[in-house]
């Protein structure tokens, strides 16, 4: 099936570290398509991507975290949100963003 570019959006997704140990986490994220992989996301630095988000495609990307003995999981996109987050940032007590457009900061997810 060849999709309408025009109703393709470019977005770029990140995952930063702002852990207060400054030690690396283990950042894994994956569509249904696309594994990207495990990442070593030292302090300070965000771990990125880009993609095609297309609404008729059901652009998903989740992602799953590992710092020392603590685990964590999140939908990092969604493209059948209405609203989302593009910029995560890890911190000691689970990731954080701010809704695309707004200034509402939530936190999404927590270690456990």
């Amino acid at each position: 099936m060849i999709q309408d570019s025009a109703a393709v959006t470019q977005l770029t997704v990140s995952v930063a570290n702002k852990l207060s140990s400054k030690k690396a986490v283990i950042v894994h994220c994956q569509s249904a398509d696309d594994d990207l992989h495990g990442h070593a996301v030292v302090a300070d630095s965000p771990y990125s991507w880009s993609f095609g988000a297309s609404i008729g495609a059901g652009t998903v990307f989740w992602c799953r975290l590992a710092f020392q003995d603590k685990r964590l999981g999140f939908t990092a996109y969604n493209v059948n949100d209405r609203y989302y987050v593009t910029d995560h940032e890890v911190y000691d007590d689970g990731v954080y963003g701010n809704y695309v457009g707004t200034a509402k900061r939530i936190q999404i997810a927590e270690w456990y």
